[in-house]
């Protein structure tokens, strides 16, 4: 998934301006959503993954297989927000996504 993102963030580092905000707002995007598997990668590797930063409390397996990246229980208040992220070019380029089972990988 990092990798993933990163190759769209640079590959989409340079837009043309006159595509209005959309591209923008995509990167803005994109940003966001790698600096948290960077932060949840972080998590794992100190051994706090899957721990609330704000109760010190287990955050639930079935909902870190639907939100990955969560940091703390409030973020499950929010589940509606958020999306396995299919970002809207996606369909029109063929990225990584054929071929991908999500049900066995979450």
């Amino acid at each position: 998934m990092r990798e993933e993102l990163r190759e769209r963030l640079f590959s989409h580092s340079f837009y043309d301006s006159s595509s209005g905000g959309t591209m923008e707002t995509l990167l803005v995007h994109v940003k966001e959503e790698l600096h948290d598997v960077e932060h949840a990668l972080n998590k794992m590797n100190s051994g706090m993954y899957g721990i609330c930063e704000e109760t010190g409390q287990a955050l639930p397996l079935e909902s870190l297989k639907y939100l990955p990246t969560a940091r703390c229980l409030h973020d499950f208040s929010f589940k509606d927000q958020y999306e396995r992220k299919a970002l809207p070019f996606a369909a029109a380029e063929n990225h990584h996504y054929s071929g991908y089972d999500y049900e066995e990988i979450y």
